[in-house]
């Protein structure tokens, strides 16, 4: 009969996933500081030394003020507003 492996001590478990905020999205600012306050969009991802906690582009829908905040901060309140529907246009005959 095999015996399981003994477990490694000193790890630390892994994250198999981490939510991300879609691009689009509105988000608010837990624990805002100074400049921090009201709604802003997100843009993007960036890159990040913590896969645990990503940081975004956000950018503030009235004043257009970008900034970096890690999603730990980040508070959605409106998913991303889907695309309008491409109209095909047809030609006129000749």
């Amino acid at each position: 009969m095999a015996e399981a492996p003994a477990p490694e001590t000193g790890t630390q478990p892994i994250a198999l996933f981490t939510l991300t905020i879609a691009t689009g999205s509105e988000v608010t600012v837990r624990g805002p500081r100074t400049g921090e306050r009201g709604t802003w969009r997100v843009t993007g991802q960036v890159a990040t030394t913590s896969p645990d906690d990503p940081a975004y582009d956000v950018t503030h829908t009235s004043t257009g003020r970008r900034r970096i905040f890690r999603a730990s901060r980040l508070i959605v309140v409106r998913s991303p507003q889907p695309s309008a529907p491409q109209q095909h246009t047809r030609r006129k005959p000749r």
